[in-house]
């Protein structure tokens, strides 16, 4: 069968995964190729991965991230592009504070070098160390370093435990002292790289901005700092961060096919692929999907473990480098409880745990100060994270010993004694992919043995980012690549 047999006439593209990824790939496929034929297969009874959200009990609860940072475009270019422009719903003013539980007691994490200065987070010395940060040499080329080595070297060894250890918990589930500073966080890195140095590389983002902003122009990128990444947080008015993935499945309409198991890809004859399904009844998957579909181009847009297994016969030299991309399992543990019965004020987005403070969550989000309408009036919607690399045996606790190990961290944390009115919990044992060291020579092995097979291609988070907005450009860029590859209309 060649490419012009197909039922549309046109080429055929397979996306196997219907997350976030594999959603915006088809998306940007068929806008730059409408003669395409696209099928993407999920195996999952609903698609999105972990970009969904369910409502429960009059609150909305997001399963996996809570929305999109819009220092960068990419997710709220697709969100105006999908008609949801009347639907964004940006974060209160209130999550620019933000809080770490430290020394028994929830402090605020400071906004600017005087009030970090001020802070009870650093001891006298460890805010002297920190003030040498402009004046250090910077390191220049070098080996690759972790995020915790990057903090330590500019700002001291405690700046890094007590400030940077739970924000890389917070962002990847990580451990900051294993986290690739090129691999996760490039910005930062560039920072020092083409400034000297942070506090340089920071005066320099602002009198861009600054000039930006008087020329009539947007801002640019933004790094962020130790408050937190870069730009405002953004959800949806209906259907929180889940009604980006369903749009886009509703975009793409008879394209998604759930509940089909993708087994292996295979060379066909004419340089297409083909990809093996698990078949039901009639020789046919759910859904009526072939069993074989012969392709133009793949795009897997899996986990790297799932990459790895479905790429074993066609590209064999990319499978060792998946493989070796660990990922750190996290459990979603959300709380309802009355206005009265939470005795503190939530004034802001939530607060991180550094090490060694005594609380096993990693952090919890504080999404009706959020996003109030993710909980019914008079409710406050508490949806806290734990696991990780630091506690993989948070997954194995039953529902019950989940809930209540939560219960007592936020007892301790925000003197809540009261039963929860809704309790939702949400585990994913492997899931978010982490950029250890070393990240970047795997992701560049695995693209380049894909990238040998025609019409082969890899996207999704465990490559280069993590975060909505990295899956959706990661995602876009693919799908233009792959439909520049195929044969000409």
């Amino acid at each position: 069968m060649s490419s012009r047999e197909t039922a549309g006439g046109g080429p055929r593209v397979v996306v196997v995964g219907g997350g976030i990824s594999g959603l915006t790939a088809a998306f940007q496929l068929l806008r730059e190729r409408s003669d395409a034929e696209v099928m993407v297969l999920e195996r999952e009874d609903r698609a999105g991965g972990t970009a969904t959200s369910d409502a429960v009990d009059g609150f909305l609860v997001d399963r996996g991230p809570n929305g999109f940072l819009t220092n960068v475009p990419d997710a709220y270019n697709l969100s105006l592009e999908l008609g949801l422009q009347d639907e964004l719903l940006p974060a209160s003013e209130a999550a620019g504070k933000r809080f770490l539980f430290f020394g028994g007691r929830l402090v605020p994490v400071p906004t600017g070098a005087g009030a970090l200065l001020r802070s009870p987070l650093l001891s006298p010395r460890g805010k002297a160390r920190m003030a040498l940060e402009p004046f250090l040499p910077a390191a220049g080329a070098q080996r690759e370093e972790s995020v915790h080595g990057f903090a330590a070297r500019r700002l001291g060894r405690e700046f890094a435990d007590v400030m940077v250890a739970p924000m890389v918990a917070g962002v990847s589930a990580g451990d900051a002292r294993q986290s690739s500073l090129q691999a996760l966080f490039p910005r930062m890195h560039r920072l020092e790289a083409e400034h000297g140095g942070l506090v340089r590389g920071m005066l320099a983002q602002q009198r861009a901005r600054k000039a930006a902003k008087a020329r009539g122009e947007p801002a640019g990128r933004v790094a962020g700092g130790p408050s937190g990444p870069g730009g405002r947080l953004t959800s949806f008015r209906r259907g929180g961060a889940g009604r980006l993935t369903r749009a886009l499945a509703d975009a793409l309409r008879g394209s998604v096919h759930l509940g089909v198991n993708v087994e292996s890809l295979e060379r066909g004859a004419e340089r297409r692929l083909r990809v093996v399904t698990s078949a039901g009844s009639g020789g046919a998957a759910p859904g009526g999907v072939p069993r074989i579909v012969e392709a133009d181009a793949v795009i897997v847009a899996t986990p790297a473990y799932v990459a790895a297994e479905l790429l074993r016969g066609v590209a064999p030299d990319a499978v060792g480098p998946l493989e070796a991309v660990p990922y750190a399992g996290i459990r979603v543990v959300a709380l309802g409880f009355p206005r009265a019965a939470v005795p503190r004020s939530l004034d802001g987005f939530g607060f991180l745990v550094p090490p060694g403070q005594g609380l096993r969550i990693l952090g919890s989000l504080w999404t009706s100060t959020l996003f109030p309408p993710q909980a019914p009036e008079g409710m406050v919607l508490l949806r806290s994270l734990a696991g990780g690399m630091g506690d993989p045996g948070f997954l194995d606790l039953d529902e019950d010993e989940a809930i209540d190990a939560v219960r007592g961290d936020l007892r301790t944390s925000l003197g809540v004694a009261a039963e929860p009115a809704m309790a939702h919990v949400v585990g994913w044992r492997r899931g978010i992919p982490q950029y250890t060291l070393g990240h970047r020579e795997r992701v560049e092995a695995a693209t380049e043995a894909a990238g040998s097979v025609p019409g082969l291609a890899l996207t999704g988070n465990a490559y280069r980012g993590i975060g909505l907005n990295d899956c959706v450009r990661d995602a876009r860029a693919v799908g233009r690549e792959v439909a520049g590859r195929l044969e000409p209309a």
